[in-house]
């Protein structure tokens, strides 16, 4: 099991994010998500993880695969997540939270390539993401913080199933 969640909540072309006050990714703007608690699973952590850092109570998310990473410091990994924002819902940005802010971004910008205020990763599994091209498994290795490579790989059906059942 991975330890962390990220998701991802759209509204049109926008895309809520949070520029986060702590490391790893401090300064950056980023999806919301964290670590998953004991006896938790990916769902109930992001939607736990969703409401704490936003304030949004979501009733589903689309469960679109896992990114890992592997550096000298060890490894460590997240399940992604992405949702429409609820229609029923509203959220003002930007907001300063305990967390850092959050703030509408035009999906556009986002993954701009001279964009050097998101985490870097994000332009790499995001608009696979984006695409619909879910169960996927991102894998990154970094040296220094520095990303060396980037692969993807359909996830093994085994765990895709897992996570069908568990998110609906």
């Amino acid at each position: 099991m991975l330890q962390y969640t990220i998701c991802f909540i759209k509204k049109g072309q926008d895309m809520l994010l949070l520029n986060r006050r702590k490391a790893p990714t401090m300064g950056l703007w980023n999806g919301v998500g964290g670590k998953l608690e004991k006896n938790e699973t990916p769902y109930e952590c992001v939607i736990r993880e969703t409401f704490e850092e936003t304030g949004i109570v979501l009733d589903h998310v689309t469960y679109a695969g896992n990114a890992l990473f592997h550096s000298e410091h060890g490894n460590s990994g997240m399940y992604i997540f992405i949702v429409e924002f609820p229609p029923d819902s509203e959220l003002f940005t930007p907001l300063d939270t305990v967390e850092g802010i959050l703030d509408w971004k035009p999906i556009e910008w986002i993954l701009d390539e001279d964009n050097l205020g998101v985490v870097g990763n994000l332009k790499k599994f995001l608009p696979e993401v984006l695409r619909g091209n879910y169960f996927q498994e991102h894998k990154f290795i970094y040296n220094n913080h520095n990303m060396q490579s980037y692969k993807t790989s359909p996830l093994v059906e085994d765990e895709v199933h897992s996570m069908s059942v568990t998110i609906k």
